[in-house]
Parts: structure tokens; C-alpha cells; sequence
């Protein structure tokens, strides 16, 4: 790709959104809420560009979509939210590599439906020790 080029970001973006929407669909039974009714809550770099494109973007078919820095983020947060999008690059300046602490808290004390973006699953596999980790 040229740096002129953005169509492939572009196209990346786009089906990240839509797996997203899709998945949040399918996370719904029939006495869930309606997709229009749901909070969501973006968890990640909450400056960077991508949370400003989440955020617009589900604003617009969700209730209520809020953004929330994964660095220093409080489990506590997520309460008044029925489905959190977790975005954690795998490689960040200055974090640690692998990851030893999760942003979400202790695994037995998380329970809010999560859907892990970017490195996010690996990372999450690596703190919580479940399959899905390096090595």
C-alpha cells in the first residue's frame, strides 16, 4: 500500500464496525434489549482516533455509547453498562509486554458481556491464564 492509499484501512475499519454491530446483535436472546436500547462502553486509548470513530459510529445505533481509558480503568465503570468494547493494541510505548495486570480486574469478578478488539484476547488469555495465550 502507498502512503496515499487508504482504502485498505478504510475497508479494515469498516468490518471491524461491522463485526462489532454484528456481534452485539448476536449477543442479544429474546428478552434482551433492543440494540437501540443498549449502553455501550468503549474501553481503550479513549484519545486516539479509533475510539472517536466507535464512538460515533455506535452512537448512532446504540442508546448510549461512552469511551473510557483502558490505562487506569476501574472495573466499577462497566456497572451501568450492558456491553463493553475492549480495544488493546499488542504492542503499546511504555506498557508492559505481555501485559500482567487486566483492565477489566480479576476474571471471577467480571461479568459484564465484553467484546475484545485488536490484541485484546490475547492479552486477556495472557493476565486471566486461559487458553488462547502465547507460549
Amino acid at each position: 500500500m502507498n502512503g496515499g492509499d487508504h482504502s485498505c484501512d478504510s475497508r479494515a475499519q469498516t468490518t471491524a464496525l461491522l463485526t462489532v454491530l454484528l456481534t452485539l446483535l448476536a449477543l442479544m436472546n429474546s428478552e434482551a434489549a433492543e440494540l437501540r436500547d443498549l449502553k455501550v462502553l468503549y474501553v481503550g486509548n479513549a484519545k486516539g482516533k479509533r475510539a472517536s470513530e466507535f464512538k460515533a459510529f455506535l452512537s448512532t445505533n446504540t442508546a448510549q455509547v461512552a469511551v473510557a481509558e483502558r490505562n487506569g480503568f476501574s472495573p466499577s465503570r462497566a456497572r451501568d453498562f450492558d456491553v463493553v468494547l475492549m480495544d488493546w493494541p499488542q504492542s503499546e510505548r511504555g506498557g508492559e509486554s505481555p501485559p500482567r495486570k487486566s483492565p477489566l480486574g480479576d476474571r471471577a469478578g467480571w461479568s459484564t458481556p465484553t467484546i475484545l478488539l485488536g490484541s485484546a484476547g490475547l492479552h486477556m488469555a495472557i493476565v486471566w491464564d486461559v487458553k488462547g495465550g502465547a507460549g
